[in-house]
């Protein structure tokens, strides 16, 4: 063990502040008995607080007195009257008795006061950990809440599009003027796939994107014309994220429509060994 360690740990000093529990207080009894430093240390602080308090010594405060009395049990408090008023003591006292009633009165009461103001810190620091620990939990279910809504709000919206797009898509079906072509995947994409309507009356060219793969960085579908004897009209690039889109006015005797991948703006001439899908009219 180390004796100075020890001796400066400050359970000395708790000792005769009687803030040792009656094990505790037999233990350092045991040290003291084997080591004489301990016990001189022991000593020594004994004498220190009954000199400091001979010298301060006068009658309680009653309003003190009345506090720390509330916080002693009933059968110790004539013990306890007879300590603060110098009264003679009993022979019988027990060890643990006799080294609380040699601490002066402002000792003892300072102890209880202590132990008061701390039981009474912990119970509101207790309480303070728990409110906070509600508000947290509060906090992160609300927040939980919050994406809840939001997901919500989001699907609610997608089906809103998908439903938008579904009515459109049938309207462009069933509208009589309407020349419908599925483009089907080739050999780049084969489980891509596309519809075009062609009016016949004002030649407006419209694409339903059913299934095109996200094309890669700086690139962008293009649609295309096929007519006969002739190298593929451009009918307009598209945003393959949008369902159903009106791209240019085509006119004169298209055979079919095909989609090529282009760089993005599209291009004057068909890239032929991109395309992704191809329709023919009259096989829709």
């Amino acid at each position: 063990m180390d004796i100075k360690e020890y001796i400066a740990s400050g359970i000395l000093e708790a000792y005769w502040a009687g803030e040792l529990s009656e094990e505790e207080m037999k233990e350092v009894d045991r040290i003291a008995s084997i080591h004489p430093k301990v016990k001189a240390e022991l000593d020594g602080i004994k004498e220190a607080l009954e000199s400091y308090g001979k010298s301060t010594r006068k009658d309680p405060n009653r309003n003190v007195l009345s506090a720390a009395l509330s916080e002693i049990k009933e059968d110790e408090q004539s013990e306890f009257l007879k300590e603060v008023f110098n009264e003679e003591e009993s022979p019988e006292e027990t060890k643990s008795q006799i080294k609380t009633s040699k601490l002066p009165f402002w000792s003892v009461a300072a102890s209880i006061l202590l132990l008061i103001s701390l039981a009474f810190n912990f119970y509101f620091f207790s309480k303070f950990q728990s409110s906070n620990e509600q508000l947290i939990a509060l906090q992160n279910d609300l927040e939980v809440i919050r994406n809840q809504q939001s997901s919500l709000v989001d699907l609610a919206q997608e089906q809103k599009q998908e439903l938008a797009y579904a009515d459109l898509r049938i309207a462009h079906f069933l509208n009589k003027d309407n020349i419908h072509v599925r483009m089907d995947g080739l050999d780049i994409s084969p489980e891509s796939f596309a519809n075009v309507f062609w009016n016949v009356k004002t030649n407006a060219v419209f694409i339903s994107v059913d299934n095109l793969p996200e094309p890669p960085h700086g690139h962008q579908y293009q649609l295309w014309a096929i007519k006969a004897g002739q190298a593929p009209i451009d009918a307009g690039i598209f945003d393959h994220s949008l369902l159903v889109q009106e791209l240019k006015v085509i006119k004169g005797d298209v055979q079919a429509f095909a989609v090529t991948l282009e760089k993005e703006g599209g291009s004057p001439v068909a890239t032929v060994d991109q395309t992704y899908v191809k329709g023919f009219l009259g096989k829709s």
